[in-house]
């Protein structure tokens, strides 16, 4: 897919204040370590996780991502009744029904000409997201459109621990649910605009997404636990992945010399280290926030970005590579001049 009139305004984020730290989770699992025979240690040195940010008791999925929406709109100034769309793109949601889209709209007073609607595709579910806005503002349907995820994850992380304490638990049960431990929360917020409006603005150029989805039972997340296959995830996600950056460099006339950063999708060290191996991203054009954050589901890639444009990762004139890889499987990467 390729845009002509679409552009990025303005990214923005929004992180809880209280970090838990990987060593206090483990603490709390200090008999069954012992058990198995683990030291403190084991799940950052396995993932690279060391911290993740929580919410505070009673933030739903909506106030997270209305905070960072808040944000984007007071530093942008962009009038409110001019917004055509907005999605919400989280994993987590407040309820089953309404819509988080319908709560977020409702916290922000957007008018009620303005579409609301959740787009759901686990990790991927922000760049998905994005395509719906940007096709809306290509065919001329809006002029602007938010996209917003919030995500938390302190009731699966306190879940997860509550289960893995109890006697009996197995090596084989700690790794299943490995990956809910590296779970952290956040929030972020795009504002998509039509660039010819619009003036100084990031040009979204196009992307492409890829499925296997064969095999998509390789995670499976539920709201008290998130299981994964983590070797054959890892394996087939990599794979998946080369093919979707073939098909990206193609579709774009692009090379990796021509990418100043690659903001990828934030789920651990392994995960990243064999994506830039595989596709020959150099170590220094991939920032990593998973050490800090974990992995933030839908807002990992935008918030990623944001981070990467806050610390002078990416400057004007830049060309940026936004790249997921969610359960299901599903690939989306995306360029962006910024």
């Amino acid at each position: 897919m390729r845009y002509e009139h679409v552009a990025i305004a303005a990214v923005a984020s929004a992180l809880p204040e209280r970090e838990v730290t990987t060593e206090a989770i483990e603490r709390m699992l200090v008999r069954s370590y012992e058990r198995l025979g683990l030291r403190t240690g084991f799940i950052e040195g396995l993932t690279g996780v060391r911290a993740r940010r929580i919410w505070p008791e009673g933030v739903a999925p909506s106030d997270a991502a209305t905070q960072a929406a808040e944000r984007l709109l007071e530093a942008t100034g962009y009038p409110r009744d001019r917004l055509g769309a907005l999605v919400s793109t989280s994993v987590c949601k407040d309820f089953l029904e309404p819509a988080v889209a319908s709560l977020v709209h409702g916290n922000l007073g957007l008018p009620p000409t303005c579409l609301n609607f959740d787009v759901g595709n686990a990790c991927l579910g922000f760049m998905s997201g994005m395509v719906v806005v940007a096709d809306m503002i290509e065919l001329g349907q809006i002029e602007a459109g938010l996209v917003v995820a919030g995500e938390g994850s302190r009731d699966v992380t306190r879940a997860t621990v509550q289960a893995l304490m109890r006697p009996g638990v197995d090596f084989a049960r700690l790794k299943d649910n490995l990956a809910t431990l590296t779970l952290g929360s956040g929030a972020a917020a795009m504002l998509l605009v039509r660039a010819d409006d619009h003036g100084p603005a990031h040009r979204l150029r196009g992307g492409v997404f890829s499925a296997a989805t064969e095999w998509n039972r390789l995670c499976i997340g539920t709201a008290t636990q998130m299981t994964t296959d983590p070797a054959r995830l890892l394996q087939e996600g990599v794979k998946l992945a080369t093919g979707t950056w073939a098909r990206l460099q193609d579709e774009l006339s692009l090379s990796s010399d021509d990418v100043s950063e690659f903001v990828l999708h934030q789920v651990g060290k392994a995960n990243h280290d064999a994506v830039t191996a595989a596709l020959g991203i150099p170590p220094d054009r991939a920032l990593r926030t998973y050490p800090d954050l974990g992995n933030c589901g839908a807002a990992g890639v935008p918030l990623s970005l944001d981070r990467a444009v806050a610390t002078g990762r990416v400057l004007e004139g830049d060309t940026v590579a936004l790249m997921g890889i969610g359960s299901g499987l599903n690939c989306a990467m995306m360029v962006v001049d910024w």
